[in-house]
């Protein structure tokens, strides 16, 4: 028995330290992988002078409507909408104008929720819900508040997470800026950089609606920016009680691995408007018509191509956002 204890001593001897250091590295590799960064998807906010201007701009930019197939976009935020945009320009022009305007803003906000949302998968992949006390898992505790999850069954908190903490497809959110901003020439959209026609009832937060039935108390919400806006579509179909068949269509897709489809999700949208099944058919039309759908596959621009932009501050007195 003596004579077997030592070589094994020394066998175990070398192989702890090796063994210990494995594991740390393991450890290591599963905390880089844990680790939340979060960060907001940069455009760089242009102001323009007029309709005219903007469009200069996208030829500089060499920024087409419609995208040829499968292009980035530049990391363009054109803040506020040009003024002279008017509801009698030929509509050819106002719609490329319109949606090259929005496109950006929408492409940032599903770059933010794809991003969120891997990261949610990631924390389950790698041990699941965090432990209490670390930065990962406020970060979590954070998303669950944000998206108004209060389930106590830690398996149902993350499923209703993932079905909300998710992106739209950017057809479905085009077609509505375009049918609730009448292509951004409302008073609403130049006004209160509303493009969705979003509500408050808080007065500070409000302008009132010129044909405001009586006794009536909503107002139509005031934006600090289109982005802002855009931002808070996307959560009002994430969160609103009201959109729950959007997102169990949305939850669907996933889970048979196809893509978002807008026409399909448009059916989810009954609520948005009183005119319930008219509303539905007259956003899918907007899809159909200018073939919204092709834009499955654009995306922004590398990040590293916002340097590249700068020049645009001079030329256009822009401001990072």
């Amino acid at each position: 028995m003596n004579r077997l204890s030592r070589p094994l001593l020394q066998t175990l001897a070398f192989l702890l330290p090796v063994g210990g250091a494995l594991f740390l590295a393991a450890e290591a590799q599963k905390q880089r992988l844990l680790a939340v960064h979060e960060q907001a998807e940069t455009l760089l906010t242009v102001r323009v002078a007029g309709v005219e201007e903007a469009e200069r701009l996208f030829e500089a930019l060499d920024y087409q409507w419609p995208p040829p197939a499968g292009p980035t976009v530049p990391r363009i935020a054109v803040e506020p909408l040009p003024r002279d945009l008017d509801p009698a320009m030929p509509a050819p022009r106002k719609k490329a104008l319109f949606f090259r305007l929005l496109l950006p803003l929408v492409l940032a906000e599903n770059r933010e929720l794809r991003a969120q949302r891997q990261q949610v998968l990631r924390l389950l992949e790698y041990g699941g819900i965090p432990p209490e006390g670390t930065g990962a898992r406020h970060w979590l505790d954070g998303l669950l508040r944000r998206y108004r999850v209060t389930e106590e069954d830690p398996a149902q908190a993350m499923e209703l997470l993932l079905e909300r903490l998710d992106e739209l497809p950017p057809a479905l959110a085009l077609a509505q800026a375009a049918n609730e901003s009448a292509w951004g020439t409302s008073r609403f959209a130049r006004v209160a950089n509303n493009l969705f026609g979003q509500w408050t009832w808080q007065e500070e937060h409000g302008i009132v609606p010129a044909a405001r039935p009586e006794g009536k108390r909503y107002l139509v919400r005031k934006f600090p920016t289109l982005r802002d806006s855009v931002r808070d579509y996307f959560y009002n179909l994430n969160v609103g009680h009201a959109y729950q068949e959007l997102r169990r269509l949305r939850r669907e897709m996933r889970a048979s691995g196809t893509s978002l489809d807008s026409l399909a999700l448009a059916g989810g949208l009954q609520r948005y408007s009183q005119r319930g099944e008219a509303y539905v058919e007259e956003i899918r039309r907007i899809i159909r018509v200018n073939r919204l759908e092709r834009l499955r596959d654009v995306d922004l621009m590398p990040m590293d191509a916002v340097r590249r932009l700068a020049w645009l501050r001079d030329a256009a007195g822009s401001t990072g956002g």
